[in-house]
């Protein structure tokens, strides 16, 4: 780890963002990993260690999801109250205090609880980290940061699935809660590493807003919100729709799944930073979302003419498929970054980031039934999954002028957003 920060340090000079970007870099990194080693052991710990069924873990998990919905928007407002530095920070502490209790959980009502806990913060971090982003560095340099942070996650979460496959390996309680400490470790250390990030352009201290549900109404921000959330369905796709297909509908082994997902990492880490091009704008955002649509659609007719192939072609057009699902997902993240950050109104950013977030958030606990529907239905069902995908894409263009035209509009709207 020491090595891999050493080299982090080293690109300083090249990094978005100079130096706030390596300090973001690295946040990132240490988050990641503490996560991705949580991950790899979190369901055994439950089911083995703790003696919880599978019903009792996807309770405890559909319950969390339900609090994190209904704190996102209060948490926003806090953000753009107090500044999402010292919110993220708080956010962090909160989630490794909880990590930190979590090994000793030995019932049903105490797992509850935790993850209860976990779920008042949950969801408030992404939005966090994107607000602060915008806060501490140049504004034509955030998409890029971003981008940057989302491929050193990538790699973070392999790592610590490495190293969560040491806590698999030991198969013991003591294993398990070692690997869950480390989460509560990457967690405070996170939190210290944001408290001390210097922003370029902090909130006045003298806020006085109350809570406004104005962006609510917000229709090309909601419109905005809603394709992006459609689009996020890629990494459903990717985690359950694709392994899933190859399963239980096609003549293809699946010890081909794990080299497929290597594949979209890979990727993912080399691409994003490119794939964000041209999104500092609201036009370029919208753009980035058509191909996203574009690409989603052609990985999904694809899978389509996989059963009834001989098992290396099936192979080669599922390696196509994922090539194009890894487009789709590189446009859509970009996209989605660059226009949140351009349409949320001036001093409301933590609450508009919030809903934007939010969008992804439902997707997430509606797309399983979705796309575990479309695995059974077959052939049909993948259509008009790719009818979906294409006409999201297709919408994105119009939704992005009917955004320009409000940002137009905004009499104290800076002119940078404006489209080129």
């Amino acid at each position: 780890m020491s090595g891999l920060l050493q080299r982090v340090r080293g690109l300083r000079g090249s990094m978005p963002g100079g130096s706030v970007g390596t300090r973001l870099a690295v946040m990132a990194i240490i988050n990641a990993v503490g996560t991705g080693a949580f991950l790899a052991v979190s369901v055994p710990f439950v089911t083995r260690s703790v003696g919880l069924t599978a019903g009792n873990l996807g309770l405890g998990l559909t319950l969390s999801a339900v609090v994190s919905l209904a704190t996102a928007l209060p948490i926003g407002h806090l953000a753009d109250r107090i500044g999402p530095k010292k919110v993220l920070v708080g956010v962090n502490l909160w989630r490794g205090a909880c990590f930190l209790v979590y090994p000793f959980v030995q019932n049903l009502w105490q797992f509850l609880a935790v993850v209860l806990l976990l779920g008042v913060a949950d969801k408030a971090a992404s939005p966090m980290e994107q607000a602060l982003v915008g806060q501490a560095v140049p504004t034509e340099e955030r998409v890029r940061v971003i981008a940057l942070l989302r491929a050193i996650r990538n790699v973070g979460f392999t790592v610590g699935a490495l190293l969560g496959g040491i806590g698999l390996m030991i198969d013991t309680r003591p294993g398990y809660a070692a690997i869950l400490l480390v989460n509560a470790a990457a967690f405070a250390v996170s939190a210290a590493l944001a408290s001390r990030l210097p922003l370029l352009n902090a909130p006045a201290k003298s806020l006085r807003r109350r809570f406004s549900a104005k962006v609510l109404k917000d229709g090309p921000f909601l419109a905005f919100t809603g394709i992006n959330a459609v689009l996020t369905m890629h990494m459903t796709l990717l985690s359950i729709g694709i392994p899933l297909w190859i399963v239980g509908q096609t003549k293809v082994s699946p010890t081909v799944i794990a080299p497929l997902m290597a594949v979209n990492t890979v990727l993912a880490v080399a691409l994003q930073m490119r794939a964000s091009r041209g999104t500092e704008t609201i036009a370029g955002s919208a753009r980035a979302l058509l191909w996203a649509g574009a690409s989603l659609t052609i990985c999904c007719l694809l899978l389509t003419a996989t059963p009834n192939l001989p098992v290396v072609l099936a192979i080669g057009m599922l390696l196509l498929a994922m090539v194009a699902l890894t487009g789709g997902e590189l446009w859509q993240a970009a996209g989605g970054w660059g226009g949140s950050y351009l349409l949320a109104v001036p001093g409301q950013e933590g609450v508009y980031l919030s809903v934007f977030w939010l969008g992804v958030a439902i997707q997430q606990i509606a797309a399983p039934l979705l796309i575990s529907l479309v695995v059974t239905v077959g052939a049909t069902g993948w259509i008009v999954l790719a009818a979906l995908f294409a006409a999201s894409g297709i919408a994105a263009p119009a939704i992005g002028r009917w955004a320009q035209a409000q940002v137009d509009s905004r009499t104290d709207e800076p002119s940078l957003v404006k489209a080129t």
